[in-house]
């Protein structure tokens, strides 16, 4: 019986979030140098929907590579970085990315997700 819930339930959240028209994404993580952020997950928010993709090690993510539903429905989306972070020889943990980018509430990065367009490159300020 729980299983019948959660496919009832699984099939609720894809209907309510429109997944006919989502976008998938694809883009590179950077800073004004052009080298890449290497770690992280960068997340892409909106008041009724959320998605998240790790941060590969040359910088690029990908976005909806689950199926072919998955992604972004059209629309405007605060984007934060979390975990982009190293361990340095005296165990202090060191951001890699000024602290602006790891909230949504002080982001400022945002981005457009339009139904035709699915490249999304980011650049962000080192601390």
């Amino acid at each position: 019986m729980n299983k019948l819930y959660s496919i009832l339930f699984l099939l609720t959240v894809l209907v309510l979030t429109g997944c006919g028209n989502n976008i998938k994404l694809t883009g590179r993580v950077v800073f004004p140098d052009g080298e890449p952020l290497t770690t992280g997950t960068i997340y892409f928010a909106k008041s009724d929907f959320q998605a998240r993709a790790n941060i590969r090690a040359d910088g690029y993510y990908n976005v909806g590579s689950l199926s072919e539903k998955d992604g972004l429905p059209p629309g405007t989306y605060k984007v934060y970085i979390l975990g982009a972070i190293e361990n340095n020889p005296d165990e202090k943990i060191i951001s890699l990315i000024a602290t602006k980018y790891i909230k949504e509430e002080t982001t400022p990065l945002e981005i457009t997700v339009p139904s035709d367009e699915n490249v999304y490159n980011i650049t962000v300020e080192k601390p």
